[in-house]
């Protein structure tokens, strides 16, 4: 059921440019949660998990698209997935 689901993303950033990234999804307070997964953190990228429910998936991707304009961002994984 569409109303019991998130949106689950999972991007990779720049470790220089991530704190944009965290900065940016802050300060749109109530679009989506998000972590950083801990297998990057060794790294010279971040991949970072995004949370959002359906009903703002649009505005996650045009949040997500606008990052990519000013930096390189990889979209590791998108899929639908229940929120229990």
């Amino acid at each position: 059921m569409a109303n019991n689901q998130l949106v689950h993303t999972i991007i990779r950033v720049p470790k220089e440019e991530s704190a944009f990234v965290y900065f940016t999804l802050e300060a749109n307070e109530g679009l989506s949660f998000y972590s950083t997964l801990q297998d990057s953190l060794g790294e010279g990228f971040r991949d970072i998990a995004i949370k959002t429910h359906v009903c703002f998936e649009k505005e996650l991707d045009h949040l997500i698209e606008t990052l990519g304009l000013e930096i390189p961002i990889e979209i590791r994984l998108r899929e639908k997935i229940d929120d229990k």
